[in-house]
């Protein structure tokens, strides 16, 4: 089978959130091929290699973190494993998946992770600066605490978070720099522009992060 045909096939159902049994009459080809395919390069670690290697060649002098909350559709609530394993959470608004990223000056992501939609962000955090050096790191101020503010410095880092009000110390913050944090909230935003992306289908929490991936690694390809 053609490999351009399923990864057009997946690039489909990524933008529209439709069914994958939907994709047969489309492509001409059972939908299990597709989706045998697509897990397979998954599985394989390809889209990770892609992406990695990609970050690899960036030299951000600015990075941008936040997060982003997807809502889980009825039919990827699983009751096979518990909805921890799958980065479902529950909140006033329902069952979420929270999308966490850091992208770069110019709105391209460098980390990606995904969790429950009920945890803080902060706890997130350690996991998305870790590959960051010798940048400006910007996040809002639910980012604020001393141990993201010394692992940033760790790696040569100047963070732009400005401080809680409950903070007894002010702490000073490039004000320039955190102006331009609209690049992580601008990002997820056309990312929420895949209709299987701004709401959960997939049961596996695996199989939507690495939907994510994908689409990360067009914006990184097609800015």
């Amino acid at each position: 089978m053609p490999l351009d045909t399923v990864l057009s096939a997946v690039i489909y159902r990524l933008r529209e959130g439709c069914r994958w049994k939907a994709l047969s009459p489309l492509y001409k080809v059972p939908h299990t091929t597709i989706y045998y395919w697509w897990r397979k390069w998954v599985d394989l670690g390809i889209l990770d290699a892609i992406f990695a290697r990609l970050v690899s060649e960036a030299r951000p002098a600015e990075a941008h973190i936040d997060s982003t909350s997807a809502k889980v559709h009825k039919h990827a609530n699983t009751q096979s494993q518990p909805p921890e394993q799958q980065c479902v959470g529950s909140s006033r608004g329902g069952r979420n998946t929270k999308i966490h990223g850091a992208v770069d000056e110019n709105g391209r992501a460098l980390t990606l992770i995904i969790g429950l939609g009920n945890a803080h962000d902060s706890r997130m955090a350690p996991q998305l600066v870790a590959g960051i050096r010798d940048a400006h790191v910007a996040a809002d101020k639910a980012y604020d605490n001393d141990a993201l503010r010394n692992l940033l410095a760790e790696g040569n880092n100047r963070a732009s978070i400005p401080p809680k009000s409950n903070r007894r110390k002010k702490i000073e913050y490039d004000k320039e720099t955190y102006k331009r944090r609209h690049k992580v909230e601008n990002f997820f935003q056309r990312l929420k522009e895949c209709r299987a992306l701004a709401t959960r289908y997939e049961k596996l929490s695996s199989t939507y992060f690495w939907l994510v991936t994908l689409w990360a690694i067009m914006a990184w390809m097609i800015p």
